[in-house]
């Protein structure tokens, strides 16, 4: 008998989840693929890597290369091109490549789970006939109903109880009984429906039957849909989606905040009979991970989801929706600097497929795309159904005044407004209860001792607590400094404001939404129910409310202290405060009643501000994108900062500037700095930074390539270094 020969030795680079750049050479007898997972020893512990590459000779010399001690599934984990868009993200975004795979998967899938689909359903047991249901569960009406619909048959994964209101008590109730089982079974794709329901079908307006023609299935392109607030977006995003569903594709759909998730995805429920997935920071990571598989098997033909759901592994993708691309949300601040929207440009181009980006108020880096011939512009410039577009007013706040209602007349319409029985929201961009507590004797202020930043009150906890390290501290009785009993809360936040309107309007409900009152999960789906219940009540919040809400009832908005925007040190603040007051004001007569927008300001007469309100949105970006091109800013230049944060002041700024010396040399760039920025010392470390702009993006990166690899060569190991490129802030 002869014996079979052994394989052959093979080599493999391996992508592993360390912040190094390199990939790692492994051998193995096995003939693997490319985007394989497998498991290696790695500096004395266990990693699971990708494979990207695979030769015939180890690149390797002068030492024995470990072996791959465990390959995980016979088939790449990514398909092509999200496999090609890691690669290409890591290039860019100049970040190592095993790390940018971590950040592509959910939880369990990079600790090891199966990624193969399965589904539980909750079935009947056999041995529960009909009379003895009805005699042991008498006593439980919701069990009883569940094990009614269980004995005809009827199954029910996780989602499906979820959404029919059967809670965890009760299923686990017939469990212990013995009346129900999960069943566990690997579901075909093409077993589930993709049609429409016809009855939510809404006609489109003209404007959006000319932005629905115009999107075109064959090849890539890139459409900006520029819509007023209330236009139909979302119908827009609907049928687009009912063309590539009737082609047997997927669609992914992005959101920029959680908050968004429950309308959006009842929306898609109501009018698609497909399997749609949500993928976002909420979801436990088994059920991220079975939303994750549910699109890599094909079984979803819909996936919502906020930034991280761009690498989404998908086999039959057919279109890219990026819903509010303006917002900030997409670009990762910490860790890998990606942005969302971008990536979605650069994988539609890899799939060949048009992506959509939606927006009331384009960012002015779509614009120039649009401008460079880049990306398609699809206009909507009237409200759909009739409704007319919000009336923008100023509001006059004296100099010097502290209290955001400064005008009894300001509440007086309020009261109007509700007592006719409609609905009010009042956006104030700070949270907390004060975002100073100040001692009237001794001038003391409650400072964060981590951060160069002032501790804000929250009374309803009864501590301070600094925004931008967590640190917490209970409310002092007398001040720290003199002993005197002289402390008082000085400024206005949305629980300070909520207090206030609670007093001033008793016989109507006041709903504060902010990331404080929404820590809790389904507390948002919660408070947003109620507002949408109808009836009149006031609803405070911070930018959460302006972020794409649909409410019927609000015909009052109030955005407060829209002064600050204009004048930060942020090139960037003029734009996002001008699509802050928008965005807010498009909350308001969304349906037939007309909607009013009333701005406080101290500055009445400033030229950017009159601008916003007295034109469109669109000719204001085009004067503010002037100006950045005549300055030289971004989007007419390309930015990206280096940062160093260090335990002892001066530090990371010597450290910075010594590399900006010798990194000089480089030609086609200019390197700014370094400095520090306005905050510079957080959560306990001292920062600063270095700015590389350059006409060119190549010329750029080259610089970047040259810089990252004298901070690997001169890394101190009492600091930390980072690089973010097309940097969102630069303060």
């Amino acid at each position: 008998m002869t014996e079979t020969p052994p394989r052959p030795e093979r080599y493999y680079q391996v992508a592993l989840p360390v912040p190094l750049p390199s990939a790692f050479e492994y051998r193995s007898n096995e003939a693997l693929q490319t985007g394989q997972r497998v498991r290696v020893s790695f500096a004395g512990r266990f990693l699971i890597g990708i494979v990207i590459s695979a030769a015939a000779s180890p690149r390797t010399s002068g030492h024995t290369l470990k072996a791959i001690n465990q390959v995980f599934e016979n088939e790449p984990l990514l398909p092509a091109p999200v496999f090609e868009l890691c690669q290409w993200a890591a290039q860019y975004y100049l970040h190592p490549l095993g790390e940018v795979f971590a950040a592509a998967l959910p939880k369990k899938i990079r600790s090891g789970d199966d990624i193969k689909t399965k589904t539980f359903q909750l079935v009947a047991s056999p041995n529960s006939p009909e009379r003895r249901i009805d005699s042991s569960l008498s006593r439980s009406p919701k069990q009883r109903a569940l094990m009614l619909r269980l004995a005809q048959g009827e199954g029910f994964n996780r989602e499906k109880l979820k959404r029919e209101k059967y809670s965890k008590a009760v299923v686990v109730g017939l469990l212990q009984r013995g009346f129900a089982h999960w069943q566990t079974e690997t579901p075909p794709a093409d077993t589930y429906p993709q049609h429409v329901r016809s009855d939510t079908v809404l006609s489109a307006t003209d404007p959006q039957s000319d932005a629905i023609s115009a999107v075109s299935f064959k090849g890539h392109q890139t459409y900006l849909l520029y819509g007023v607030t209330g236009s139909g977006k979302t119908e827009v995003y609907l049928q687009l989606i009912e063309k590539v569903l009737e082609a047997g594709k997927q669609a992914l759909v992005l959101i920029p905040e959680i908050s968004l998730t429950p309308q959006t995805i009842e929306r898609f429920r109501d009018r698609f009979e497909a399997p749609v997935v949500t993928l976002h920071s909420e979801l436990t990571d088994r059920e991220r991970a079975n939303h994750w598989r549910d699109a890599r098997s094909g079984r979803a033909r819909i996936i919502i989801g906020t930034r991280s759901a761009i690498f989404t592994p998908t086999p039959d993708l057919g279109l890219i929706v990026v819903d509010e691309e303006h917002d900030n949300s997409y670009k990762q601040q910490d860790g890998f600097h990606y942005s969302a929207r971008d990536l979605a440009t650069v994988r539609g181009l890899i799939e060949k497929i048009p992506v959509v980006l939606g927006s009331a108020t384009p960012s002015l880096e779509s614009l120039q795309n649009v401008e460079a011939g880049k990306y398609h512009l699809l206009e909507l410039p009237e409200r759909a159904n009739g409704a007319q577009k919000e009336q923008y007013t100023l509001f006059p706040v004296p100099q010097g005044q502290t209290n955001a209602f400064p005008d009894p007349a300001l509440l007086e319409i309020i009261k109007q407004v509700l007592d006719k029985g409609e609905q009010v929201l009042v956006m104030r961009n700070r949270r907390g209860f004060a975002p100073v507590l100040y001692c009237t004797h001794c001038q003391w202020i409650a400072q964060c001792a981590q951060c160069d930043a002032r501790l804000t009150m929250h009374k309803a906890r009864n501590h301070l607590q600094c925004h931008h390290c967590g640190e917490q501290q209970s409310i002092p009785s007398q001040c720290p400094s003199c002993s005197q009993l002289s402390l008082i809360p000085l400024g206005e936040g949305t629980q300070r404001l909520e207090s206030m309107l609670n007093q001033q309007f008793p016989d109507y409900p006041v709903i504060r939404i902010d990331s404080d009152s929404t820590q809790q999960r389904s507390a948002l789906e919660s408070m947003l129910n109620r507002v949408n219940a109808g009836g009149p009540c006031i609803l405070v919040g911070t930018q959460l409310l302006a972020k794409g809400h649909h409410f019927t009832g609000i015909t009052l908005a109030l955005v407060l202290d829209v002064d600050q925007g204009f004048f930060s040190s942020d090139y960037r603040a003029i734009e996002r405060t001008a699509q802050l007051i928008i965005q807010t004001g498009g909350r308001s007569g969304r349906e037939a009643l007309p909607g009013a927008v009333y701005l406080s300001t101290t500055l009445q007469d400033l030229p950017e501000l009159q601008a916003l309100i007295q034109s469109d949105y669109l000719t204001f970006a085009q004067n503010l994108l002037q100006q950045r091109k005549h300055h030289k800013l971004p989007p007419y230049a390309s930015h990206a900062t280096v940062k160093a944060d260090a335990r002892q002041p001066e530090t990371a700024y010597r450290f910075l500037a010594g590399i900006a010396q010798q990194a000089r040399a480089s030609h086609g760039c200019e390197i700014l700095g370094p400095v520090r920025p306005g905050m510079e010392k957080r959560a306990g470390w001292y920062r600063a930074q270095l700015l590389v702009t350059s006409q060119s993006r190549p010329s750029r990166a080259r610089t970047l390539i040259r810089i990252e690899k004298l901070l690997r060569e001169n890394k101190n190991r009492s600091l930390r270094w980072s690089i973010d490129v097309d940097p969102s802030d630069l303060v």
